[in-house]
């Protein structure tokens, strides 16, 4: 049976959350946090199936908590509040990229409104990150096959990218496996609004620093072998960053 972590400081609303997920879902195992601190103490130890957290914690606010969450913790995450235009503004400029709390639940939490978010997040596994249409270029990067040999290299193109990994169109051959590790070459540190959206062309992964190498595996491969599905390993918070802002850039152009 799951396990669902609720972290909210109101009491009522505490129980409302937990008895839809003890209806929906006969033997849920749920776990309770009523502050930040708690709910990263039990992270620490767990992987609960689902998250639901509230905007308005005794230390912390909801969004500041779920991205300390996202650093160790990749399942959904739903965000409960009042309405409130701070709420509004808060979830559109720092959670825009995540469409589990992006789609915050407003308070008192109505049954039927948690019980699609159940369904979405949690039981059809409905992907977290949302992808954003770009035209990157980009050079791939495999792992080399011994001492002393040049790891092989392909350029292509970024055609949509998310927090969490992004599909590659290949100039040319190179052959993957599922779950090979790679590395993209990307040009994260633009000087200019027009740099973000027309990135200088990746040549060499050479010319890069290193904030600017993206590790991962290959998560799928298409038939003719020339796009691949990459899903990154680890963002340092530089790169996380600047992914953000490259997301914002996409929208607003």
């Amino acid at each position: 049976m799951p396990t669902i972590l609720i972290v909210d400081a109101c009491k009522p609303s505490l129980v409302m959350s937990s008895e839809v997920f003890k209806d929906k879902i006969a033997g849920a195992n749920i776990l309770v946090a009523v502050t930040g601190k708690q709910c990263l103490e039990i992270l620490a130890t767990q992987q609960p199936d689902m998250c639901v957290v509230d905007f308005d914690l005794p230390d912390s606010d909801g969004v500041t908590l779920i991205h300390a969450m996202r650093k160790t913790y990749h399942g959904p995450i739903l965000l409960t509040a009042y309405p409130d235009r701070i709420v509004d503004e808060a979830v559109k400029n720092d959670l825009f990229a995540f469409n589990d709390a992006g789609a915050w639940l407003a308070k008192p939490i109505k049954f039927e409104v948690l019980s699609e978010k159940i369904d979405r997040f949690l039981l059809e596994k409905y992907r977290l990150g949302r992808r954003f249409e770009t035209a990157l270029e980009t050079m791939i990067v495999g792992k080399g096959a011994g001492r002393g040999k040049r790891a092989p290299k392909v350029s292509g193109r970024i055609i949509n990218i998310s927090l969490g990994g992004a599909c590659l169109e290949l100039d040319g051959p190179m052959k993957f496996k599922s779950g090979e590790e790679l590395t993209i070459a990307l040009n994260l540190t633009p000087t200019s609004t027009t740099a973000k959206k027309s990135p200088k062309p990746v040549s060499d992964d050479d010319d890069f620093g290193p904030d600017a190498k993206i590790k991962g595996v290959v998560a799928w491969i298409d038939k003719k072998a020339t796009k691949i599905g990459f899903r990154f390993s680890r963002l340092s918070d530089s790169q996380r960053k600047s992914l953000e802002e490259l997301m914002k850039d996409t929208i607003s152009a």
